[in-house]
């Protein structure tokens, strides 16, 4: 039997194949792994070879000796984080000194990281770095959504960069969209929304802006959350894996916690007074574990605190025995909920480790892992 297939469907097929043999179409659903496989660490401490990759101990949580080549010139000059997608093996670096994105695959075999595309560079030229210089800033200035589909960046003026995320990690620009701040600083998303601080006080508030994630990526404004009592620098911001919450950190002396539950709209409403830690100089890095009913924040004062959350209400509480000895860094958790990493950039200039106790969030010391210019800043876990 002979079937006649219709003129506009055969050129429909064809200008598809073309199009995702450009961009790297991919149609299979979305596999995320959990174990560890290595962690990444990027120095601190200037231009050079100052990526170290060591293979991680999925048992113990141990890191090993770097892998071979390690460190890696990626050509960074000054890392602020790393964020990994879904996928496991695909990071991406914001590097302050010029405002770009450094896209990476990095072999789950060997360890070993390949640039993958050009890097990419935001409408300013510059992110977000409160204070104390190049390499000691780690704030959370560009963010994954969940399914991998889009990253956003914080410009460091009134914009977030959007951004596609191609089948093979490259990136691919759709616009700059105005957030309706005086600078973006730190930011966070879901599938649905991205949330942006402001953080330039020339405009006379601190606030949290809220913008929609259109069908193809691109965002609209929908509101704002100001911010009342603020010390200085909204430096840190995380949504919470698990629930509809979100959680910010500015910085001291005696830094605190914004808790905000999150509308069906994006919108944002304070749950309560803020937490302030008597401990502490600043909420630097904010991580979740995996399953949302803890985070842990990195501080100034080498330490790193430990909360658990009420997933039904949002409350917050910092452990007895938090805080922990730690650092000034990126904090990572692995999404096996096993094990932390913080970068030490400013004391010890060292990876601290260590193990997780999965029911209460609790933290043992795991020892500590030397990288090659003891300036341990950027943390990610590859899987």
């Amino acid at each position: 039997m002979r079937v006649t297939v219709p003129r506009a469907a055969v050129l429909l097929v064809a200008s598809t194949v073309v199009l995702c043999a450009l961009i790297s179409c991919d149609q299979t659903p979305l596999t995320v792994p959990t174990t560890p496989l290595f962690v990444v660490a990027i120095d601190g401490s200037g231009a050079g070879a100052n990526v170290n990759v060591y293979p991680v101990d999925a048992t113990t949580g141990a890191l090993g000796t770097p892998v071979s080549g390690s460190p890696f010139n990626m050509g960074l000059t000054d890392p602020i984080t790393v964020e990994v997608h879904p996928k496991g093996h695909y990071v991406y670096v914001p590097d302050g000194n010029d405002g770009s994105i450094h896209a990476w695959n990095v072999s789950e075999s060997t360890g070993r990281p390949t640039e993958i595309g050009v890097a990419v560079v935001n409408s300013s030229g510059s992110f977000f770095e409160p204070c104390c210089g190049p390499g000691d800033a780690p704030t959370h200035v560009i963010t994954l959504t969940p399914k991998g589909n889009y990253l956003y960046s914080a410009n460091n003026d009134a914009t977030v960069g959007a951004y596609s995320v191609n089948f093979n990690g490259t990136l691919s620009h759709i616009g700059d969209f105005d957030a309706g701040a005086c600078a973006t600083g730190a930011i966070t998303s879901n599938d649905s929304y991205v949330w942006v601080t402001d953080t330039c006080s020339d405009s006379g508030t601190w606030a949290v802006h809220t913008l929609r994630i259109g069908p193809d990526g691109s965002l609209i404004a929908v509101g704002q959350v100001e911010l009342t009592g603020v010390h200085g620098w909204l430096w840190s911001i995380q949504i919470n894996p698990s629930a509809k919450f979100i959680y910010v950190g500015d910085a001291g002396p005696s830094p605190q916690i914004y808790s905000f539950s999150i509308g069906s709209n994006g919108s944002l409403t304070q749950l309560g007074p803020q937490l302030v830690l008597p401990t502490g100089s600043d909420c630097r890095f904010l991580a979740h574990s995996p399953d949302g009913k803890s985070f842990y924040t990195s501080d100034g004062a080498e330490y790193v605190h430990a909360f658990s959350v009420d997933t039904s209400s949002g409350a917050i509480s910092e452990l007895a025995a938090s805080p922990y000895t730690g650092g000034a860094g990126q904090v990572a958790v692995d999404l096996t909920g096993n094990f932390v990493y913080v970068g030490d950039n400013e004391l010890t200039g060292k990876v601290i480790g260590y193990s997780r106790d999965p029911n209460t969030g609790a933290l043992t010391s795991i020892g500590n892992t030397a990288t090659a210019n003891n300036a341990a800043h950027a943390i990610g876990i590859v899987r």
